[in-house]
């Protein structure tokens, strides 16, 4: 049986996997005392950076990437809309 920290280390992976093949640099510190986190940050300013999880949504228990603060930012389905609102965030001015 699969426990939801596994579940969403496991969508992290997903994630990181797509985050790295675009050249961010991408940090997971999966404790086993906290949720799985990433920590994504833009490779041209490295303190440029954001934490995200994957957690299920508490109505219809769908997963979800979250940026640490709780708003939402794609569902774990679609990896590649992350990919794309992180690159948003994390833009460097000019990137865009």
């Amino acid at each position: 049986m699969t426990t939801d920290a596994e579940r969403a280390l496991g969508h992290l992976e997903h994630l990181v996997d797509r985050l790295r093949s675009h050249g961010w640099l991408v940090e997971v510190a999966a404790p086993g005392d906290r949720w799985p986190t990433a920590l994504v940050s833009n490779g041209e300013l490295p303190g440029l950076n954001e934490s995200v999880i994957a957690a299920p949504d508490h109505v219809g228990g769908d997963w979800f990437y979250y940026f640490g603060w709780g708003e939402r930012i794609a569902p774990c389905t679609d990896p590649h809309g992350a990919v794309t609102t992180l690159a948003r965030v994390l833009a460097v001015h000019g990137d865009l």
